[in-house]
């Protein structure tokens, strides 16, 4: 019985498994509905960007059902803001961000599952949980954002004689891959000349400095923004270089540190 067993099935393996992935991708296309919704671990890779400061480039941090689904929670969510100012805590620098962005809702399945997935990447880091997840859009004709940092200046205090910084960062891309609107990062080593262009440029900004990565769908940038004493880190400076032809979204997932001022 086990042997006939054995020839039964892995036939039906071979026929069935054309047609789970013909209809994985119909579902993912069918809409973004979260019934039957799992939140499993995802099947991503890492590559070490730099020990010191620590970045990580991340390969498929989520699916491409899970951007559908939080490209449609923003369209739902309303409007967009549009940003053109400096950015609001480090005006010395001239840092302006032309931009357009928006939050998503913490109680959605989907983002609830990202959150999980980006605590378990984070391991012991200490910290104090994430900021609401954010959306971001730049539309070529001079979207950007200059040279800035996502840790404060000035923290917000939270409580008596307890302050809060942002720990750490991941920037999620969630499409429509343009041209230009790489994440340069000023003081890392550029990618080295065989790195693969479709993720990574051997243009890295302006004065031909820094590590940029390339707008990749379902990839990540991982960096930390603090040192062990809680002081920013100024050799993660980075910016969002201007799209010369489409449209960028990203996410902004930003770990939170409260600790005694």
């Amino acid at each position: 019985m086990e042997k006939f067993l054995q020839k039964v099935l892995v036939p039906l393996t071979i026929v069935t498994t054309p047609f789970q992935s013909i209809w994985q991708k119909w579902e993912g296309h069918s809409g973004s509905s979260t019934n039957g919704f799992m939140c499993s671990a995802a099947n991503y890779t890492t590559e070490i960007v730099s020990l010191d400061p620590v970045a990580i480039y991340i390969n498929g941090f989520i699916s491409s059902w899970e951007i559908a689904h939080l490209r449609d929670l923003a369209d739902k969510e309303g409007a967009f803001t549009h940003h053109e100012d400096k950015y609001p805590d480090h005006k010395t620098h001239n840092a302006r961000r032309v931009a357009s962005s928006l939050y998503l809702p913490s109680d959605d399945i989907v983002v609830d599952c990202i959150i999980k997935r980006s605590t378990d990447f984070v391991g012991f880091i200490p910290n104090d949980g994430f900021e609401a997840l954010q959306v971001v859009k730049y539309h070529e004709g001079g979207d950007r954002h200059d040279p800035h940092y996502d840790w404060f200046l000035s923290p917000p205090q939270v409580t008596s004689g307890l302050t809060c910084n942002r720990a750490a960062s991941f920037f999620v891309y969630l499409g429509d891959e343009p041209e230009g609107g790489e994440t340069c990062f000023h003081f890392l080593q550029p990618a080295p000349q065989d790195a693969d262009p479709k993720r990574f440029s051997n243009i890295n900004s302006d004065d031909g400095l820094g590590f940029a990565v390339k707008p990749f769908t379902g990839n990540a940038m991982f960096w930390m923004n603090l040192h062990s004493n809680n002081t920013g880190d100024v050799r993660v400076q980075h910016s969002a270089l201007p799209i010369r032809s489409g449209t960028k979204y990203g996410m902004n997932i930003l770990l939170k540190r409260c600790f005694e001022a």
